[in-house]
C-alpha cells in the first residue's frame, strides 16, 4: 500500500480516537497530515467528509446526551455562517487558505500544548455570535472547534453532552459546506473514492476504540506531543514552506 494512503488511513484511526479522549478534533489532527500529500482544498475536501462520517457515528454513540437547548441556543445561525465561509474558501486561492489554515492550527495547538483560554467564558446571551463565527471559520479551513469549545464551556455540562452535542454542531457545519466544496471541486471526491471509504472505515474504528478507552487511559504527554506537531504544521504552512 502506498505510504500517501497508509499514513492517512493511520492518522484517521488514531486521531478519531483521540478526540473523546483529549479534547483535540478529528479534523485538527487529520488536516495536517494530509496537508502533507495533497493540495490544501482536496484535503479539507476529504477530511470534511471523513470528520462528518465520524460525527454522524458519535451522535449514534451519545444520542440520549444531545442538548437540545444549546443546540437552539448556539447552532441557528452555525449553518450560515459554514455557507460562508464555504463559499469564499471556493473563491479563494490555495496560497490564502494555506496561511488561514496554518493560523488556525497553531492557534489550536498552542491552546492543547500549554492550556492557554481553558477556562475562558463567554457571555451566554452572545451564543449567536460564537455559532456564526464558528460556522465560517469551519467553511473557511475546517477547524472551528476552538470557538464552539470556548461557547460550550458556559454550561459546565458532562462530558458525553459535550461530545454528543458538538459532534451535532460539527455535523450541520460539515453538511452545509461540503456540497459547497464539491461544487468548487467537482472531480475530487470520484478521484479519491477508494481513499475517502478506507480512511473513514478507519475513522470508525478508532472512534470505537476511543469510546472504549475513553476513562481509563490518561494520554497528557501524547497529547503534548500531538500539539507540538500541529503547531509545526501550522508554522509550516502558514510561512508557506508546504
Amino acid at each position: 500500500m502506498e505510504i500517501n494512503i497508509l499514513i492517512p488511513i493511520l492518522a484517521a484511526f488514531l486521531s478519531a480516537a483521540l478526540t473523546l479522549m483529549t479534547g483535540f478534533g478529528l479534523g485538527t489532527i487529520l488536516t495536517p497530515v494530509f496537508l502533507i500529500f495533497y493540495d490544501v482544498k482536496i484535503a479539507i475536501l476529504i477530511v470534511a467528509v471523513v470528520h462528518l462520517s465520524n460525527n454522524l457515528l458519535k451522535i449514534s454513540l451519545f444520542s440520549r446526551h444531545i442538548s437540545i437547548d444549546i443546540l437552539k441556543r448556539f447552532g441557528s445561525l452555525t449553518l450560515i455562517g459554514a455557507f460562508i465561509g464555504a463559499f469564499f474558501q471556493g473563491k479563494m486561492d490555495s496560497s490564502v487558505v494555506k496561511i488561514l489554515l496554518g493560523t488556525a492550527l497553531i492557534f489550536l495547538g498552542l491552546k492543547e500544548a500549554f492550556g492557554f483560554g481553558e477556562k475562558l467564558r463567554l457571555p451566554q446571551k452572545i451564543d449567536f455570535i460564537g455559532g456564526f463565527l464558528s460556522g465560517i471559520l469551519g467553511g473557511l479551513v475546517g477547524n472551528q472547534g476552538a470557538i464552539r469549545s470556548a461557547y460550550l464551556l458556559n454550561y459546565n455540562i458532562p462530558k458525553e453532552t459535550f461530545v454528543a452535542t458538538a459532534a451535532i454542531i460539527a455535523s450541520v457545519v460539515d453538511v452545509t459546506r461540503i456540497p459547497v466544496y464539491i461544487f468548487s471541486n467537482r472531480d475530487v471526491l470520484a478521484d479519491n473514492g477508494f481513499l475517502l471509504l478506507i480512511t473513514t472505515a478507519s475513522a470508525f474504528a478508532g472512534t470505537f476504540a476511543g469510546n472504549k478507552f475513553l476513562k481509563k487511559t490518561s494520554l497528557k504527554t501524547f497529547k503534548t506531543y500531538v500539539a507540538v506537531t500541529i503547531i509545526i504544521i501550522g508554522a509550516l504552512l502558514t510561512f508557506r514552506i508546504i
